[in-house]
């Protein structure tokens, strides 16, 4: 027969496992408060945060503090630790910054703890800070795990960017390359990598490498995709960049290189086959549960142009309604663009 123990937590774990969250909080909510150890503790924040609810996750934590019954020490190092890590995660770096540095007091000082403080001090506009824990970092990740690849190459882009911060070019570019050497390979370690050899080479010769780069890795989807949006951005040569977007797409079958073509094909004029791109780049981002706000401003720009009032009006309709799902920082820009199309559909 199964003990109580092991029927509470078979129940918990059945509860996590179909991503019951909100039953494990109410389970564990029920025990009296002598009964939580830091292992209930422990899935009770998780199961916060799993909900989004970052604020009773933190209070979890903190509420625990000098409580364990035994290696209250220990214990209490990761609670402080985790609240530090919350508060990253949600952007409070200021709270985070202070419970890492109580977790510091009680004597952690492994990688774990400088490479977020790094970050984090590097969020607070404190960057000669971060790169000296950063540093500090990559010394103690060979002593400790020297096999983690992946944490390499998150420390090493970090203290490229704080150097990209601090306009060291040239050093965040040597810490860039052994992030993409290591095999790091997205949009922002190029577009880091574009930023910076901008700066201390010039445009034409960054642009050189990236041409280059594209010549010696023409089956990687990534370099394509970000030559597209150099030729798009900072050159303004469409006839390439919708080229580029091309190879990209073939090689990726990635929506947003196929949203990226339609746009340099607009660019160029070329609206009908604007339009049809930007409807195949729709219905790739419906498949995939993605906002379709962008195409939908991008297919009424194109059916303006072709003086088709029917569609432009249909697609402006769909883009207003996609305003909510801009991010704040853009939806004043959005907007406007909605109200200028609105203005020339009027004319049509």
């Amino acid at each position: 027969m199964k003990s109580m123990d092991e029927k509470f937590w078979e129940k918990i774990n059945t509860y996590g496992e179909n991503g019951e969250f909100d039953k494990v909080v109410r389970e564990i909510k029920k025990l009296p408060e002598d009964k939580l150890d830091i292992e209930l503790i422990n899935v009770l924040g998780r199961s916060y945060m799993n909900l989004g609810d970052y604020e009773n996750a933190l209070d979890t934590y903190l509420s625990f503090i000098g409580k364990a019954k035994e290696d209250v020490k220990d214990v209490d190092i990761w609670l402080y630790s985790e609240c530090g890590w919350l508060c990253n995660e949600v952007g409070d770096y200021e709270q985070g910054l202070k419970y890492l540095l109580e977790a510091e007091k009680l004597g952690r000082d492994d990688e774990w703890l400088n490479t977020e403080m790094g970050q984090c001090l590097g969020r607070l506009e404190r960057p000669e800070e971060g790169l000296e824990r950063l540093k500090k970092s990559l010394k103690l990740i060979e002593k400790e795990a020297p096999e983690n690849v992946d944490e390499k190459i998150f420390i090493n882009s970090e203290i490229g960017y704080l150097n990209g911060v601090l306009e060291n070019s040239e050093e965040a570019l040597k810490y860039f390359h052994i992030a993409k050497d290591l095999g790091r390979n997205d949009d922002w370690i190029y577009m880091h990598i574009w930023f910076n050899l901008e700066k201390s080479k010039g445009k034409e010769e960054a642009l050189k490498y990236f041409e280059n780069e594209a010549k010696v890795n023409d089956k990687n989807a990534t370099i394509w995709a970000s030559l597209g949006q150099i030729y798009m951005n900072f050159f303004q040569d469409y006839d390439k960049a919708e080229k580029a977007f091309k190879k990209a797409f073939g090689l990726s079958g990635d929506g947003l290189n196929l949203y990226n073509r339609g746009i340099a094909l607009r660019l160029l004029g070329k609206y009908e086959e604007a339009v049809e791109v930007l409807l195949q780049s729709r219905k790739i981002s419906v498949q995939e549960g993605d906002v379709t706000d962008g195409e939908d401003l991008d297919l009424a720009r194109c059916y303006v142009a072709l003086k088709d009032k029917k569609n432009a009006e249909k697609y402006l309709d769909l883009a207003r309604e996609g305003l909510e799902n801009v991010p704040e920082e853009h939806a004043d820009e959005f907007e406007a663009n909605l109200d200028e199309l609105e203005d020339l559909i009027e004319k049509l």
